[in-house]
């Protein structure tokens, strides 16, 4: 029972093992998760409207730019996911067959992702 309730304080705690070193958070771990999240949601809006101006600004090199916009923004969803995933989701507790279960689809979809955005916008000509 002490176990099962010493296991349940580690989710609410303002100390995290990150890289090996552990970080004491007042007012909790949760909390600059949260805050992280949120800067970078408006990151993610502001760039995307930048490089949405910068398109519509420069034609000639939209193909190059909206690949930057694409990469950037996935970029940002895999870091703002990863947290969701680390924190709130409690992976970080759990053993390392889960994380090769959850990260191996999405390897195999970011790679076919890339294949994606590799192929040019008129297709090969045959």
């Amino acid at each position: 029972m002490a176990q099962a309730m010493q296991h349940e304080g580690e989710h609410h705690s303002n100390t995290v093992r990150l890289l090996g070193r552990e970080i004491t958070v007042e007012g909790g771990v949760y909390t600059v998760v949260f805050g992280a999240l949120a800067v970078l949601t408006v990151i993610e809006v502001l760039s995307a409207e930048f490089l949405k101006g910068a398109i519509h600004d420069a034609p000639e090199a939209a193909a190059t730019l909206q690949a930057i916009k694409a990469i950037l923004l996935l970029g940002i969803a895999i870091i703002k996911s990863s947290l969701v995933i680390w924190f709130y989701m409690h992976l970080k507790s759990e053993k390392p067959l889960i994380a090769i279960v959850i990260l191996l689809p999405l390897l195999i979809a970011g790679l076919s992702i890339m294949f994606l955005l590799a192929i040019p916008p008129g297709g090969y000509g045959i």
